[in-house]
């Protein structure tokens, strides 16, 4: 027995249409998938191939963004979400939305948190760790290594900790008046 409210093609479209409604910015397909997939009637394949029939039906738009696509809900598909208010369950809609909410939340983070590095003369490597709000640099570390695969697990650990690392280099630098010896 199949579960899941969101079964038939219409609900599944106006799924779809719904979950881009909800995005301030342009998204992966991924990302949207991840959104979509919250109810448990319908797969993948079904979510590819009306994704597809709604961009050939110009209601969501693909965009090349650095080399990637990705998509927004145009005015057309819009309007024939307006058409189809009410028509998803309201639990499937907060589902959508408390989903929505995630996916954008780590895109943001995503986008704020910048890594590179760069091979020197030497044989060693300069890893540049950044952390971004919107355009302002918050903070930046480079670091001298000596082989990239140790670029790639400081970079790789400063994007799963980055939050961490720029509250505890704060920290560490405002206390420093604190732990000095006063005789000094």
């Amino acid at each position: 027995m199949q579960q899941g409210y969101v079964r038939e093609p219409e609900d599944i479209k106006c799924l779809i249409l719904y979950c881009l409604s909800l995005l301030p910015i342009t998204v992966r397909e991924e990302d949207l998938l991840e959104i979509v997939m919250i109810d448990d009637g319908f797969g993948y394949f079904e979510f590819a191939q009306y994704f597809r029939e709604l961009i050939d039906a110009r209601m969501i738009s693909e965009i090349g963004v650095g080399g990637r696509k990705e998509y927004l809900l145009t005015p057309k598909g819009k309007s024939v979400l307006d058409l189809m208010e009410g028509h998803l369950r309201a639990s499937v809609c907060d589902k959508a939305q408390a989903a929505a909410i995630r996916v954008v939340r780590r895109i943001r983070r995503s986008d704020s948190i910048r890594t590179a590095h760069r091979a020197n003369g030497d044989g060693t490597f300069t890893t540049t760790m950044t952390i971004c709000d919107k355009s302002t640099e918050l903070a930046s570390v480079s670091m001298l290594v000596y082989s990239e695969r140790q670029c790639r697990i400081l970079e790789e650990n400063f994007k799963n900790n980055a939050e961490n690392v720029f509250k505890g280099l704060v920290n560490l630098l405002l206390e420093g008046d604190k732990k000095q010896d006063p005789e000094d």
